[in-house]
């Protein structure tokens, strides 16, 4: 393993451990960074996941669509691989802008979305180096591959306050309303205990009194009376 490679590795776990990101990771690219990499015969779908380490999604948007087709022949090829990408939603549905305008708009103040961003535009990589928590993939044209951009010092102090707002104690008013707020969780789960329908018990069924009964012996029948008949035979 090259030294640029474990500084690469180090980096995507910082970003990991640091803002959150977690593969597959986005990368969100330019048509300057698609024609670069054709022009150094750099095959990205192979290199991005060696670079980051983990599988990662090539992802353009309309507007970058619409701003490479616009550059003219030079950028056909740059179109067509960015056409593979897969397409993701901006806010510029009715009026397409620039490919530096879109990324800034999508990645915003905070990159809640996890963006990494690939170009070769120093305007866009200047932009994106002053947002935390933004990693910047180019094209080394010496080397004939690609390259993640070290951390910048703003990311790394973003980072460690994160860390220490993960450690730190609470102060009294945050620590009050979170045991609030558990002993209500707590009391409406007992509630809902409650109003649960509770399954009737099973009576155990003794013996049967009547089981219990002696039989009454039946009485022998009467005896037959005779008839007129038979008594006039016995006087004769």
């Amino acid at each position: 393993m090259t030294k640029s490679s474990r500084s690469n590795k180090k980096t995507v776990h910082a970003y990991s451990v640091g803002f959150g990101f977690r593969p597959p990771y986005q990368i969100l690219m330019d048509g300057d960074f698609c024609k670069a990499a054709l022009e150094k015969q750099v095959y990205i779908k192979d290199e991005l996941p060696f670079l980051m380490g983990d599988v990662t999604r090539l992802v353009v948007t309309e507007c970058i669509l619409q701003d490479i087709k616009s550059k003219g022949h030079d950028f056909t090829s740059a179109y067509i691989l960015a056409k593979k990408s897969e397409a993701r939603r901006c806010p510029h549905k009715d009026s397409p802008v620039s490919s530096y305008q879109c990324i800034r708009d999508l990645v915003g103040a905070e990159n809640k979305l996890h963006f990494c961003v690939a170009t070769q535009n120093p305007k866009l990589k200047d932009r994106m180096r002053k947002i935390p928590g933004v990693p910047i993939i180019y094209v080394n044209v010496k080397q004939q591959g690609l390259g993640l951009e070290p951390m910048t010092e703003k990311s790394k102090q973003v980072m460690r306050l994160n860390e220490m707002e993960k450690v730190k104690p609470l102060d009294k008013d945050t620590l009050r309303i979170k045991r609030a707020l558990f002993s209500n969780e707590e009391e409406e789960g007992k509630k809902t205990e409650s109003h649960k329908p509770q399954p009737k018990k099973r009576k155990v069924k003794g013996v049967n009194p009547l089981a219990m009964k002696k039989k009454k012996k039946k009485a022998p029948p009467a005896p037959k009376k005779k008839t007129d008949s038979s008594a006039t035979t016995e006087k004769k």
